[in-house]
């Protein structure tokens, strides 16, 4: 479910990019050091002991750079989305609880109004004929007077 809002992904910060270019070049300066003693250019490490002994500390390196930094980079990557994920949680419990706010506040409108509707005053009658005669412009008034009074309820 995509939302079409993109976020920008945040740059490593300086001592990261840093850390990754040093391990960069060491990782190539021991992998050039160890083909120049394989080949013989180098004269001391000519040895094969030596070599041997340079062997271990090297794919320790590669190693580390090779399964560390990246899982490094996943795991940052992992951190940014969960936070992603936890403001749209709380973007949307926010919604929800205003839409209930409003809901409330619909529903408490419309029972006044109900109230408003439902109250008979001004309507006074005493005999049958001052009924037709009088009340039914007092009944009518009556009427005006609760529909004006709902309306004003409902408008505000």
């Amino acid at each position: 479910m995509s939302t079409g809002i993109t976020h920008p992904t945040p740059q490593p910060s300086a001592p990261d990019t840093l850390k990754n270019w040093i391990m960069v070049v060491l990782t190539l300066i021991f992998i050039s050091l160890y083909g120049a003693a394989l080949t013989g250019w180098l004269k001391p490490l000519a040895d094969e002991k030596m070599v041997m002994r340079l062997e271990p500390i090297i794919f320790v390196i590669i190693g580390y750079y090779f399964g560390r930094l990246p899982s490094q980079q996943n795991e940052r990557t992992l951190k940014q989305e969960i936070n992603r994920q936890t403001q749209r949680a709380d973007a949307a419990q926010s919604a929800k609880e205003q839409a209930l706010q409003s809901n409330e506040a619909l529903e408490e409108r419309i029972r006044n109004a109900k109230a408003a509707l439902g109250s008979d005053h001004n309507v006074t009658t005493t005999s049958g004929s001052h009924l037709f005669a009088a009340g039914g412009r007092g009944h009518e008034e009556g009427l005006r007077h609760n529909v004006g009074a709902a309306m004003r309820i409902l408008n505000s």
